[in-house]
């Protein structure tokens, strides 16, 4: 469902402004999921969906022009993040929230349970262990600082190439501006219940938005993370070499194999599969990265390769577009076709 970028520019020095004329959809009282494709949350409730064999409606969220700030989904989520899940007149954002609430909800044998029905202390204390692990990386950051270092000399996969890497940043930064404007301007209205939770969370989200920003620009801070990234990976290397088992927790696909596996998929995007784990860094993580990208879920989960195509070629800026030229662009569409399949 497209949807119109929807930017002003103020008088003050041209921070972007989001123009509150997105509309709300139309969807019925089916369960809703309001996400982005490339977004990692959103990965994560797309996954659990798919391998719990639950329907759904999806609403893909327009992040690049804002409508995560826009007055109908700020009702929904006031942080506006996505995903978001809506039951009806449920309403529930947050990754773990709604993975809570499939839980309770969805209990027959047609939707198999992603948590082991007998799994003694010891095991849960790892499962929550495992998910704390893997929660407390920031994902974004870690996305964003690889397309700034060029040092690291990585193997980027569509979408997440060429000219496409400069427009994420850019967005950023444009995201970054939007939230600050939100927030001063939220702050001249006069304050009812619900624009206070808002500007609240807006607020935290501007925190982490500035972190990410000087986390991102500063190459001794980003190596700082990538070196936690590598602790973490190595921790599960040796976990899944003294378990011997298929999956973390056992035999059986759970909810620690979907945070774990998205990680590794998301750093296999961005390129850092020679960094972290292969040629015999890291065995035991680099098969199980093998066995999750088997998975029938996973190939559900992430678009096509005509949908990555199609986000290249509207993440590419308009005079790229020109000067390329349409038999080197051509070519160019070709190998991320081609690199989408490996």
């Amino acid at each position: 469902m497209s949807v119109e970028e929807k930017h002003l520019t103020n008088g003050d020095g041209g921070i972007p402004v989001i123009k509150d004329d997105f509309k709300k959809p139309e969807l019925g009282d089916d369960l809703i999921l309001y996400f982005h494709p490339y977004n990692f949350y959103s990965q994560k409730i797309l996954l659990i969906l798919h391998e719990r064999n639950i329907k759904f409606t999806p609403y893909i969220v327009d992040l690049a022009a804002g409508e995560q700030f826009s007055s109908w989904f700020l009702n929904l989520n006031p942080k506006g993040d996505v995903p978001v899940l809506q039951d009806g007149c449920f309403i529930v954002p947050d990754s773990d929230h709604i993975i809570n609430y499939l839980d309770g909800k969805f209990r027959s044998e047609k939707h198999p349970s992603l948590k082991s029905k007998n799994m003694q202390k010891f095991d849960l204390e790892k499962f929550n262990n495992y998910n704390q692990l893997v929660r407390k990386l920031p994902i974004g950051a870690i996305s964003l600082g690889s397309f700034v270092h060029e040092d690291l000399k990585l193997n980027p996969k569509a979408p997440f190439i060429g000219p496409v890497r400069k427009t994420c940043l850019k967005n950023n930064e444009k995201i970054h501006d939007v939230l600050k404007n939100t927030i001063e301007t939220q702050s001249s209205e006069e304050k009812t219940h619900q624009l206070k939770s808002t500007q609240i969370a807006l607020k935290k989200k501007f925190e982490v938005q500035s972190k990410r920003k000087e986390i991102i620009s500063d190459r001794e801070k980003y190596q700082t993370l990538l070196d936690a990234v590598k602790e973490v990976l190595v921790f599960f290397d040796k976990e899944l070499e003294s378990t011997n088992q298929e999956w973390l927790i056992s035999n059986n696909f759970s909810y620690a194999d979907i945070n774990l596996g998205l990680l590794l998929y998301r750093l296999y995007t961005l390129g850092f599969e020679n960094y972290f784990w292969t040629y015999g860094k890291l065995p035991n993580l680099e098969s199980y990265f093998l066995r999750f990208k088997n998975r029938e879920s996973l190939n559900k989960t992430l678009p096509t390769s005509m949908e990555i195509l199609k986000e290249i070629w509207a993440k590419t800026p308009s005079n790229y577009k020109i000067s390329a030229g349409a038999g080197f662009l051509g070519m160019a569409m070709f190998a991320a076709l081609v690199i989408s399949r490996q």
